[in-house]
C-alpha cells in the first residue's frame, strides 16, 4: 500500500509525457569565466528570462510560461520596462491565451515587489541562493500564494515540493491517484514523501495539462481525456450525461 501512489504514477507518466511532452526545468547559465561585462550581462539576461518564464507558467502547464517570456522580450528592452508597461498591451502580445491577463498581473506584482525590495530587477540573484534562503526571499515578497510558491520552487529551481493545487487535486482524485477523502494539503505531502523530483515535475506539468484541457470543475470533457480508460470518475460523468 505504501508504494501504491508511486506505482500508479509510474504507469501514468508515460501517457502524460506522450501527450504534453517531458518537462525539463530551466537550465541556468553559470557565471562567465572571464570578466567580460557583455558576457556577464548576457548570462544575467538569460537567467532573468528563465525566472520570469517560471512565474508566467504558474497555474498552468509550466512550459507555456517560458514561451510567454520570450514573446515579451521581443517587444520590451528589459523587465523593468515590463514592470511599468500597460498590462493590456502585454496581454495582447501573448496572443490567444485565455489566462493572459492573469499571467501578466501576477508577473507585474512580482516585478514590483522585487524592485521595491532590491531597488533593481536583477532576478538572477535568486539562482545562486541556498534553497532555504531562496524560499525565504520569495516568501518575504508576499506575492505568491502557498500553491504558487511551491510551484515556482518546483518548476524553476527543482526543489522537492508539490503544489497544494485545487486543479491538481481534482484530477488526482477523479482519476483515482489519491483516496476520495484526501485533502489538498494531504495530497501535496503524500506526493512529496513518495515521489522523486523528476516524477513530481512531470506529474505536475502533465496533470495541469489535463486540468486545463478537459478536466474542468463542471462539464469535464472526458471523451477527449487521455486518462479516460483508467479514470473512475469518467464512468460516473458518462452515466450522468445519459440521464
Amino acid at each position: 500500500m505504501a508504494d501504491a501512489l508511486k506505482n500508479k504514477v509510474k504507469t501514468l507518466l508515460p501517457l502524460l509525457e506522450k501527450r504534453f511532452g517531458r518537462y525539463k526545468p530551466p537550465t541556468f547559465l553559470p557565471p562567465p569565466s572571464s570578466a567580460d561585462a557583455a558576457a556577464a550581462q548576457a548570462v544575467a539576461s538569460k537567467n532573468c528570462e528563465l525566472v520570469v518564464g517560471a512565474v508566467l507558467g504558474l497555474h498552468g502547464p509550466p512550459q507555456a510560461g517560458f514561451e510567454a517570456a520570450r514573446k515579451l522580450m521581443t517587444l520590451y528592452v528589459d523587465w523593468n520596462e515590463v514592470r511599468v508597461s500597460n498590462a493590456a498591451i502585454m496581454v495582447k502580445a501573448l496572443g490567444k491565451d485565455h489566462r493572459g491577463a492573469e499571467r501578466i498581473a501576477l508577473l507585474q506584482r512580482f516585478l514590483e515587489a522585487f524592485f521595491l525590495r532590491q531597488r533593481n530587477l536583477n532576478l538572477d540573484c535568486l539562482v545562486p541562493m541556498r534553497p532555504a534562503e531562496r524560499r525565504q526571499f520569495l516568501q518575504d515578497l508576499e506575492v505568491f500564494s502557498r500553491e504558487e510558491m511551491a510551484a515556482l520552487l518546483l518548476t524553476c529551481f527543482g526543489m522537492d515540493v508539490f503544489p497544494p493545487s485545487e486543479a491538481l487535486h481534482r484530477v488526482m482524485q477523479r482519476s483515482g491517484l489519491i483516496r476520495p477523502k484526501t485533502t489538498v494539503l494531504q495530497m501535496a505531502k503524500e506526493c512529496e514523501d513518495k515521489l522523486e523530483e523528476d516524477q513530481l515535475l512531470n506529474l505536475y506539468a502533465g496533470l495541469y495539462g489535463v486540468a486545463a484541457q478537459c478536466c474542468f470543475v463542471e462539464q469535464p470533457k472526458c471523451a477527449a481525456c487521455l486518462l479516460k480508460p483508467r479514470c473512475p470518475a469518467a464512468k460516473t460523468f458518462a452515466k450522468g450525461s445519459k440521464k
